[in-house]
């Protein structure tokens, strides 16, 4: 009788944890009906509280619905339902960002509608929730995702497209932006299905490489393709090959590059799991981490605690039922289950946002649960975090526009005898920070300085990285330590180039 007592003891106290931690989030009352396959993202005007798009499918008495919302948030932390103007769309994606610089975020779509007809369009945002439909020449897709990233450098956003056309053709594209016009840039990038292209500068060149992940057609895919002046070509390396998957990139160890996680289904139909340590050299390595695999999944990562790392939210299916799981960044790529209470869900997805201007992420769920009910919510992270005590470590892959300048370095290494002897042996060439309303300006003033004082440089010429932008003086130069620090210790001789 007291080994009951005592167990029931602990079990009370296990379960009072379990109530707290599932505190930390909490269910909004937003009117959205719930929906599986979903198309929707976080939509802010002027940088007011953002609102919430929410397409997708379900259910009544087996009659199949497609629908479209919008609610927007308000300061009092209700939510408000409007018409929405968008098309009705499920089996996509949506991205969002301010293509035409006016303050407002803009929004890009893809997706069947209710006739199973494959959909992409872009809508301006005019303000105060009006839309306007931006005729472009894209080419429709489903099954696959879509993303904004200035790949050429010319200072506005293109976009990045993978996915389903009408006959069944696999497409991996970018529209280059040209003063708002939208033409197709093709690319020797394999398009996939049920997978996603993920934009991101794992290299430090300064321009926007590609992950890729899904059905290629031929079973499951996964690489990742170099950005070399405008053209694609894959990296050498082979990684977990997996379709239903989702991938981001993010800063997991805080060192300075992108690592990336990915999880979906490998060829034999079970769940898998992956977090890749960026190793500055090229390669990744793959990290163990204590995360769920799941398939047929979505991710997004934010610093949802706001301590400066990045933190990971999942949505997706493993063998027994579907989860929504939230890790949070303990560094070292350590995370830490965190219980929310959240229910899990499958053809769902997962989004961060901040959605009350509180400092802490937000989260944006729906899909279809395990006792088959459809859900479409918001819920309100609790943590509440002193935002002016703590610097959040940013990763910007959309440029910011009307900021600026920022603080910046540049570097170079080679394999070589710098003075065209066969002294061959590790060097690394860096630059000290300056501050730029460019990020490449820097490279002419580099580059002409090492012609200068190395006789040998245009033949052993590597290439040079140009660093994040950083906002402040004291960020760059950490980041460029870290730099210095790790080829030191791999190795090469450092050489500093200051102007």
């Amino acid at each position: 009788m007291l080994m009951n007592k005592k167990y029931f003891f602990l079990l009370g106290i296990f379960m009072a944890s379990l109530a707290i931690n599932a505190q930390v989030f909490t269910k909004m009352h937003t009117g959205l009906h719930g929906v599986m396959q979903p198309v929707m993202s976080w939509l802010s005007v002027n940088k007011n509280y953002p609102d919430v798009f929410l397409d997708g499918d379900y259910y009544v008495n087996d009659k199949h619905f497609v629908i479209s919302q919008l609610t927007a948030s308000l300061k009092n932390q209700h939510f408000a339902l409007h018409s929405s103007s968008f098309p009705a769309l499920y089996r996509g994606d949506a991205a969002v960002a301010d293509y035409n610089k006016d303050g407002n975020q803009d929004i890009v779509m893809t997706g069947l509608n209710a006739f199973n007809q494959p959909v992409m369009r872009l809508y301006r945002n005019d303000g105060h929730r009006h839309f306007t439909f931006i005729p472009q020449s894209f080419t429709p897709l489903s099954d696959g995702s879509v993303e904004w990233g200035d790949f050429d450098h010319d200072g506005d956003l293109d976009i990045l497209v993978t996915g389903k056309r009408y006959d069944n053709k696999l497409v991996t594209t970018i529209y280059r932006n040209d003063n708002g016009i939208f033409t197709e840039y093709p690319i020797q990038v394999p398009g996939v299905y049920n997978g996603v292209a993920r934009w991101g500068d794992f290299d430090h060149d300064g321009d926007l490489d590609i992950l890729i992940t899904g059905n290629n057609g031929n079973g499951p895919f996964t690489a990742i393709y170099i950005n070399e002046k405008g053209k694609y070509y894959l990296l050498k390396q082979t990684f977990v090959q997996l379709q239903n998957s989702d991938a981001q990139w993010a800063d997991f160890d805080g060192d300075g590059d992108l690592d990336f996680i990915i999880s979906g289904e490998d060829k034999e139909g079970f769940p898998d799991c992956r977090i890749y340590s960026n190793d500055q050299n090229g390669y990744f390595s793959n990290v163990p981490v204590s995360i769920r695999s799941l398939k047929s999944c979505n991710i997004d990562v934010a610093d949802y605690d706001y301590d400066g790392d990045p933190d990971i939210v999942m949505t997706g299916e493993s063998m027994e039922r579907p989860y929504t799981e939230i890790y949070e960044n303990e560094g070292a790529f350590d995370f830490k289950k965190i219980v929310t209470g959240i229910p899990g869900v499958s053809n769902g997805k997962a989004l961060w946002g901040d959605f009350d201007h509180d400092g802490d992420m937000d989260l944006l769920v729906a899909g279809i649960t395990v006792c088959y009910d459809f859900i479409g919510e918001v819920y309100r992270n609790n943590l509440n975090p002193k935002t002016a005590e703590v610097k959040p470590n940013v990763r910007p892959i959309i440029p910011a526009y009307n900021h600026g300048p920022y603080y910046y370095y540049v570097f170079s290494s080679c394999y070589c005898d710098p003075t065209g002897g066969k002294n061959i042996k590790y060097h690394l060439y860096i630059s000290n920070v300056h501050k730029e309303k460019s990020a490449y300006n820097l490279n002419y003033k580099f580059d002409g300085l090492l012609i200068k004082i190395i006789p040998n440089w245009s033949k052993t010429n590597a290439g040079h990285r140009t660093s994040n932008a950083f906002v402040t003086k004291k960020e760059a130069e950490a980041s460029r330590m870290q730099v210095i620090e790790s080829y030191k210790a791999t190795g090469f001789e450092v050489h500093f180039i200051n102007w």
